[in-house]
């Protein structure tokens, strides 16, 4: 928690240390100007009540901050100089310690260079990250044939845990002995969360990053310069995305991504509507959904035959 303490307004920090509250279980928290404070979690969303210093779960009366509040915030992220965050800002989100990711939004002006900048961001999201090591090792003998890596995609609605799944996949894969090099591009800091450099989340052994990559300039300098075993990429999504993939795929780089897909059939849509997205040959599909707040998870194959199942602990 102090690596998020530090950010919030003096309002919101107040009232948060007299509330008895668990970050093991918080998944995001969303600001937004003149509306309550949400804390969502794997299960539910609470709110703050602002008189009886407590967490609720009805939305009404729960604290909400103000103009003031959210620049107050701002000057504590970007360090009292908005300046040297500028090209975040223009992407939408800002890396923070920790591995925190703080998603923004609001009014966008055009800047004299003809770029569009984010003047009165008002709408943040706090991504909190959870390291969950061992929670993809099921997987592992699923994607391996001999020494090959079969080219996987991963695939979920938003909120699912991809992120977490793929941060965790990648550790063990790179761990491998016989890993020789896995590159990961880590164009929103969500997966290393390196800091200077420096990743702050275990992501393997033979784990070459790239932080802060477009994915697609992050694919073909990897590929060009440290010839990996393995590429792994988070949601991709865009024709270049795809190009990139499709590239990797013919230069026998094993290659594991996300996508957005809030189903199957949403995902075999996409394929039809793009060509390039049928040119990847992914070998192995993995669909998680959630019931019951327990995460599922569903293998299939190329030919889309259900190989198992597995649950969430």
């Amino acid at each position: 928690m102090d690596e998020l303490m530090k950010i919030f307004p003096v309002k919101l920090r107040e009232i948060l240390s007299q509330v008895t509250w668990y970050r093991e279980n918080l998944e995001e928290i969303r600001i937004r100007i003149q509306r309550p404070v949400q804390f969502v979690t794997s299960q539910a969303s609470f709110y703050l009540d602002p008189r009886e210093k407590r967490l609720m779960t009805q939305a009404k009366g729960g604290l909400a901050l103000g103009e003031e509040d959210l620049r107050e915030m701002l000057t504590y992220v970007c360090e009292y100089s908005r300046y040297a965050y500028a090209r975040q800002m223009r992407q939408g989100f800002l890396a923070l310690d920790g591995g925190i990711r703080l998603g923004l939004c609001g009014q966008y002006m055009a800047e004299e260079d003809g770029r569009i900048g984010m003047e009165y961001p008002m709408y943040f999201s706090i991504r909190i990250p959870h390291e969950k090591k061992g929670c993809a090792a099921w997987i592992e003998p699923w994607l391996i044939e001999g020494e090959t890596f079969l080219h996987t995609l991963i695939l979920a609605a938003p909120g699912m845990g991809k992120t977490t799944f793929l941060r965790d996949l990648v550790r063990v894969l790179s761990d491998r002995p016989t890993c020789r090099g896995l590159a990961l591009i880590d164009e929103r800091y969500e997966l290393a969360a390196a800091n200077f450099g420096i990743p702050q989340n275990d992501v393997g052994l033979h784990t070459d990053v790239y932080s802060g990559y477009a994915k697609e300039a992050g694919c073909m300098q990897a590929i060009r310069t440290m010839a990996p075993q393995i590429l792994a990429v988070d949601e991709i999504g865009g024709k270049k995305d795809l190009e990139s993939l499709v590239y990797a795929m013919h230069c026998g780089v094993g290659v594991l991504a996300t996508m957005h897909a809030g189903s199957l059939l949403e995902y075999q849509q996409k394929r039809e509507w793009e060509p390039l997205l049928e040119k990847c040959h992914f070998r192995r599909l993995l669909w998680i959904d959630k019931k019951s707040g327990r995460r599922q998870f569903f293998l299939y194959d190329e030919a889309g035959e259900l190989l198992c199942v597995k649950e969430s602990a």
